[in-house]
């Protein structure tokens, strides 16, 4: 999914990012939590976001992961009054903050700026659906193909051998980003080297046969264009 930021005309982000502050965050810091009032807008002009929902105690699904030039709270700043989320940093981040009373003026003054958001909006509630929807309709297994499909979108590339991730990943990874235990997903990625579709040497995996995990999460009825994490 395209970040808002490079959406907009070169006027259109001038007039908006006049009204913005910026602020800093350390690794692990919490940009705002589930059920806050929804105040803020925020984009991001440098490091990673993770945005997640509450499951359980000590569980978390991530829903979407956010970085340069993206944004973050159009959930709760557009769809209520609180945040829906939690978002913390997954790295050292700078990042622009937009109070929601000047968003909206903003965006009520601009048609062009109201229609690039709501085009982002639209598309980031369809890829939020879209990764429910794997780790819903497809149990554990398929939640974890569906890590697996969106990383290597990310992170792959294409190899004689299958699609190669550039980027070192563990199991613990894994089961902290879909809220899964590490033994189910050490299990599930076991089953999975054993019949020939994935392999792994230290923390870089292969994807052998991608077919194989776009058929369990029935890919080819899925409309959404860029799965990520």
């Amino acid at each position: 999914m395209e970040p808002i930021l490079q959406r907009l005309q070169h006027d259109e982000h001038d007039t908006m990012m006049t009204y913005t502050r910026p602020i800093n965050l350390r690794k692990h810091d919490m940009v705002f939590k589930e059920g806050e009032t929804a105040d803020y807008l925020y984009f991001i002009a440098r490091g990673k976001i993770r945005v997640f929902k509450t499951i359980g105690p000590d569980k978390y699904l991530t829903v979407f992961t956010r970085g340069e030039n993206d944004g973050i709270g159009e959930i709760g700043v557009f769809g209520g009054h609180t945040y829906s989320h939690t978002a913390q940093a997954m790295e050292d981040c700078e990042l622009y903050v937009l109070k929601r009373d000047d968003a909206e003026r903003l965006l009520s003054e601009n048609g062009g700026l109201s229609l690039h958001f709501l085009h982002w909006l639209a598309e980031s509630l369809e890829a939020s659906k879209a990764k429910l929807r794997d780790y819903t309709a497809f149990g554990s297994e398929g939640a974890v193909a569906s890590f697996f499909v969106r990383y290597s979108n990310m992170y792959g590339v294409v190899t004689p051998n299958g699609i190669l991730m550039t980027e070192p990943l563990i199991i613990q990874d894994i089961s902290k980003h879909i809220a899964i235990s590490r033994e189910t997903v050490s299990r599930i990625v076991n089953k999975w080297k054993d019949r020939g579709v994935l392999e792994n040497e230290n923390k870089y995996f292969l994807l052998k046969d991608m077919d194989y995990f776009k058929r369990l999460l029935v890919c080819d009825q899925c409309g959404v264009e860029n799965c990520v994490l």
